[in-house]
């Protein structure tokens, strides 16, 4: 329970950043001790994980993706910036699917885990919703060229304590919603489904108040991804249309004229905002020409993507776009290997679906595995938009994936048999 418990202490810690809310704890490096203390406990149960996880064909792919970035660092083109920048900020991001394998070990701890997580992306997305209603609070500009004239536009952004640009700000949004609707939406009785419209709206405003279009276009995706993946689709898809209709109205009607004209420009290209779209086409066809070199095959190394953008283009942005991200850092090789990773979390999830649940439509891990199916529908789409090699949330999602679909196995395997197990026993 103990090292259930720092997990716990150390997610919070880390996506409500309370090193930088609580000074005290910056200074004494309290994150960092904590992923030390934790790498400790996992070596602690590192034989049962082994047992528990040894025929997980999502690990299995992770490690080999592993191994190649490891063992590829000499032969890249700048191996000095991947053991010094890349690695770091890889390796706390990768202990994610570790620490959750090893820790998130029950149904039970899976749902205090997940209630801590999903209420951490909540405040964060409800705490600069709050402080732009008390104190007129918006944390970033676009800007935008009307004819030959710059013009700006408030966005909301993060809190001061949460640096996320608008667009992320979206996404963190938008993350909580497949868990909401199936972990919230779906579950037995009104408090529930109430609690769920409560926080809906006040996320709902706080998304559309951020300007991002991709962020629309990733809602959109959301929803489509509950209605193909549920049990009911057209049950869901009325669900959906009766809640969300009456609430985007509303919303909508909230928005500043300038705000409705930057999501009017997904649609319309005279539409103010129209021409950083293009930039942003513009800059995904210049990247692209980034990684037609010697080094497509093995990459320039991990991390480094704002560093190739800049010998390169002569821009320290990195690639937004996770698909050209991987390209340039790990080559073709390595991107292969990620997406055998991220394609097996999905197949994995999707056999669990289909095998399993016709047997127990409420059951709450198989609501879970529904959520992690629709999340991941959606973030290979916004990942078109965003980079994420050594972001977050392919790990934690990953490890939730192995630890979601064990349990579902546990739970159902005296109904499996021959050849029915043979299938299931590799999740």
């Amino acid at each position: 329970m103990l090292f259930f418990t720092t997990y716990l202490l150390f997610t919070v810690s880390y996506f409500l950043h309370l090193t930088s809310r609580v000074p005290a704890l910056g200074a004494a490096r309290f994150d960092l001790l904590l992923m030390v203390v934790l790498f400790v406990f996992f070596l602690l149960t590192l034989g049962d994980t082994i047992s528990r996880y040894k025929d997980s064909v999502i690990t299995k792919k992770l490690l080999l993706f592993i191994c190649f970035f490891l063992l590829t660092i000499p032969l890249v083109k700048w191996p000095g910036s991947v053991i010094k920048y890349g690695s770091e900020w890889y390796l706390k991001v990768v202990f994610f699917y570790f620490f959750t394998l090893a820790f998130v070990t029950t149904e039970k701890r899976l749902k205090v885990f997940l209630l801590v997580f999903l209420g951490c992306q909540i405040f964060r997305g409800l705490e600069p919703a709050w402080l732009h209603y008390t104190q007129g609070y918006w944390g970033d500009i676009a800007y935008s060229h009307v004819n030959g004239t710059m013009v700006g536009l408030d966005r909301l952004a993060g809190a001061p304590h949460d640096i996320v640009n608008p667009n992320q700000l979206a996404w963190v949004i938008i993350n909580t919603v497949p868990f909401l609707f199936f972990l919230g939406w779906k579950q037995r009785g009104y408090v529930a489904k109430l609690g769920v419209i409560i926080v809906s709206a006040p996320l709902l405003y706080a998304l559309m108040l951020t300007g991002s279009r991709s962020g629309l276009i990733c809602l959109f995706a959301v929803f489509l991804g509950i209605v193909f993946f549920s049990e009911n689709r057209w049950k869901n898809l009325a669900i959906l249309c009766f809640v969300i209709t009456p609430v985007a109205i509303v919303v909508s009607g909230l928005l500043s004229p300038d705000m409705a004209e930057r999501y009017r420009s997904i649609f319309d290209s005279s539409a103010v905002g129209a021409d950083t779209a293009q930039g942003r086409i513009n800059g995904l066809k210049n990247n692209l020409s980034t990684i037609m070199n010697l080094h497509g095959l093995l990459g320039h190394g991990l991390g480094t993507s704002s560093e190739v953008n800049a010998n390169y283009l002569g821009s320290t942005q990195p690639s937004h776009n996770l698909y050209l991200e991987t390209l340039q850092e790990v080559g073709v090789v390595g991107f292969v290997l990620f997406f055998r990773y991220l394609y097996a979390m999905f197949q994995t999830l999707l056999l669990a679906v289909k095998r399993f649940a016709s047997q127990n439509q409420g059951d709450f891990v198989l609501r879970v595995i529904q959520a992690l199916l629709v999340w991941q529908f959606m973030q290979v789409i916004y990942d078109l938009s965003c980079f994420g090699l050594s972001s977050w949330e392919w790990y934690l999602f990953g490890g939730l994936a192995a630890v979601t679909t064990r349990l579902a196995l546990e739970q159902r395997s005296a109904m499996a048999t021959g050849e029915q197990w043979q299938q299931v026993k590799r999740v």
